[in-house]
């Protein structure tokens, strides 16, 4: 019995065999989708970093701890994105830098 190759092409293309890949069935939340949550999310930190300053400097009596918090919370979260970010970068120069 001899085997005879598959051409992914005559099968439909790339999409053809994502469909009938395994994992189709149970893929998580897109990457893009996640990464884009997240950086909305520091945005609104440090949206609400801005707002808590400037309320400050105006003279409206926001405790200046709870100023203090939130940027904090948004100076944390912006190192744990450029962290991911560089993590992210690393990983493709590694993969680049692969001899196949």
């Amino acid at each position: 019995m001899s085997l005879v190759p598959i051409d992914p092409i005559s099968l439909g293309g790339v999409d053809a065999a994502r469909e009938m890949s395994p994992l189709s069935a149970t893929q998580g939340p897109n990457f893009m989708d996640t990464i884009g949550t997240g950086l909305n999310s520091i945005n609104a930190d440090l949206s609400q970093a801005d707002a808590l300053a400037r309320q400050l400097a105006a003279g409206d009596k926001v405790p200046v701890h709870d100023v203090m918090i939130a940027f904090e919370q948004a100076h944390l979260k912006l190192q744990m994105a450029v962290e991911v970010r560089n993590r992210i970068v690393d990983a493709y120069q590694s993969l680049t830098n692969m001899q196949l």
